[in-house]
């Protein structure tokens, strides 16, 4: 079962990898404008041109990108702060240090994605597919989780103040002493992040 399970993964990431670009760009809302479509519409032209699937650094700030491809892309350091992802594949991407405050990522696909040191204060992951994601050190501080699959997902370091789990699918759920439970509290002071949603009435049965 272990080898299917990893010969599927290989699969959808070849799959991803070569998501037309040509459609990503017809998927933008025509109502963008001004320098976020500039710079983003150049990005997208750029990896057309190239097919290196590079999206480093760019300012999607505000832009609506809902079901929009940007499955195994390189995606670090960009600017998706109240852009709106409804529905996105974001999976197997390199998301380290993205900007995702006040987001809206509700029923985002995020499986396998990097994620390390993201700030998604405020962000929405309501039903989001966040299985075997790495958000180490991220800043999760007031985000909607719940629904959200966080099937052995990473968050060791991340900081979980006032977020919400409710109804969250939690299995191996990576954490540590460093790790802040929604209460503020470390993670140490109630055992794992399962067992404080568990009493507190946070998971669904």
């Amino acid at each position: 079962m272990p080898l299917v399970s990893r010969l599927r993964r290989t699969l959808e990431k070849r799959w991803y990898r070569y998501t037309s670009t040509p459609r990503l760009i017809q998927m933008l809302n025509p109502e963008i404008d001004g320098e976020v479509a500039r710079n983003l519409l150049e990005a997208l032209r750029e990896r057309l041109a190239y097919q290196d699937g590079t999206l480093e650094a760019v300012d999607w700030s505000g832009a609506r990108l809902d079901a929009a491809l940007l499955s195994s892309c390189r995606l670090s350091k960009a600017n998706f702060s109240r852009t709106s992802l409804r529905g996105a594949y974001l999976g197997y991407s390199d998301l380290r240090q993205v900007n995702f405050a006040g987001a809206d990522l509700s029923e985002a696909h995020l499986r396998e994605a990097n994620i390390e040191n993201a700030l998604l204060t405020g962000c929405s992951l309501r039903g989001a597919n966040l299985a075997h994601a790495n958000l180490t050190n991220a800043r999760l501080i007031d985000a909607d989780l719940s629904q959200a699959n966080l099937w052995e997902t990473d968050l060791r370091g991340s900081d979980l103040t006032g977020a919400c789990l409710i109804d969250s699918k939690l299995h191996n759920v990576k954490t540590d002493e460093s790790t802040i439970l929604p209460d503020g509290r470390s993670c140490v002071a109630a055992d794992n992040l399962m067992r404080f949603v568990g009493c507190v009435g946070l998971m669904s049965d």
